[in-house]
């Protein structure tokens, strides 16, 4: 969390947020503070998942929109947790703050766990079959979704600040960055963005941001949700499996990308028909998220705070962007119609 909004940020925060949504104060167990305070508390004797973002970070009205979104899919018979109404009756709470605030909002506590990547038995084919089906199944909800409310519309992925601002999160020597965000945007900017290809959709389905229970995928963090391309979504899945699970060598990181890809692509398209010539644009959105995260981590953190591990993630984010590659490379085309 940026410094200027830790230094306003408090227990009475937590306090009234709590008073206002019926939690329990003293429960609480801070659970993340990247971009919004994170924590889980009790509520009615079961826990919940309250979240605080500072008005830097999103405006109230949102976040109203993402809850609305997340209520619709909820609706649809999506594996998601749901969004709890305050005392008042409300799905946000506007606490103030330092002549800012925070955004108060409540969720379900997800079943089950994180997937472990160590364990065959968790981090397999049919997990990747399954993940790609419930992102398919989310697309086809979302070509549904109609905003009645300009003020429940979400923002458009390009209106995003690391992309508006990029120039404020560039370190001295690393103006190339630009150069390759500039050349990314060019060709995105040239997609068609119908309604069959393009829509609300979550951006960000890592595996660490969903639990698996009994076999079933159930999705949260939809923070990040914006109106963008359908296979953003494909993509990044790919991005952080091959980011986060530690290879021998590339030959054995090429294989993983093959085999994840094949299981992910053939759930996806069980659920959505997306058209197979989006799979020829996938490389600018592995590129752009290696050009966001180095952005992203920029502002978030400083030099001297960083752990080698961190460093180093960095570096090979900025080799990439500097040799214009994408985290893989892959027949992508050739591996569909095997999958």
């Amino acid at each position: 969390m940026e410094a200027a909004v830790a230094e306003i940020f408090g227990e009475h925060i937590i306090e009234e947020a709590a008073k206002r949504f019926g939690l329990r104060f003293g429960s609480q167990r801070k659970l993340g503070d990247f971009e919004n305070y994170v924590f889980e508390m009790e509520r009615n004797g079961e826990l919940s998942i309250l979240r605080l973002t500072h008005s830097s970070h999103r405006s109230e009205a949102q976040i109203a929109a993402e809850l609305s979104w997340i209520s619709y899919l909820v609706s649809q018979g999506l594996k998601i947790p749901q969004c709890y109404r305050s005392q008042n009756g409300r799905t946000t709470e506007l606490i103030e703050a330092g002549g800012s605030y925070f955004t108060a909002s409540l969720f379900e506590k997800a079943r089950g766990h994180l997937p472990d990547y160590t364990n065959p038995a968790q981090w397999n084919v049919d997990l990747f079959r399954q993940w790609g089906e419930l992102t398919g199944r989310m697309h086809a909800a979302t070509t549904r979704y109609v905003v009645r409310d300009d003020e429940l519309r979400r923002s458009s992925w390009d209106d995003d600040d690391l992309i508006k601002n990029a120039n404020d999160y560039i370190l001295p020597g690393d103006e190339y960055v630009l150069e390759r965000l500039n050349e990314v945007l060019a060709h995105l900017h040239g997609l068609r963005s119908s309604n069959d290809v393009y829509g609300l959709i979550h951006t960000d389905i890592h595996p660490r941001n969903f639990f698996v229970s009994d076999g079933e995928i159930s999705v949260f963090d939809f923070d990040d949700c914006a109106y963008n391309w359908f296979i953003h979504d494909v993509a990044i899945p790919l991005y952080y499996s091959l980011t986060w699970v530690p290879f021998e060598n590339s030959s054995s990181k090429t294989q993983f990308a093959q085999d994840f890809f094949q299981a992910f692509w053939s759930g996806y398209r069980c659920a959505y028909e997306l058209p197979l010539e989006w799979l020829e644009h996938l490389p600018y959105f592995l590129k752009l998220r290696d050009i966001c995260l180095y952005l992203v981590l920029n502002k978030k953190t400083e030099l001297i705070d960083r752990s080698a591990r961190l460093q180093q993630w960095m570096e090979e984010m900025r080799d990439r962007i500097k040799r214009n590659v994408p985290i893989v490379q892959l027949d992508y085309h050739s591996l569909s119609e095997r999958g």
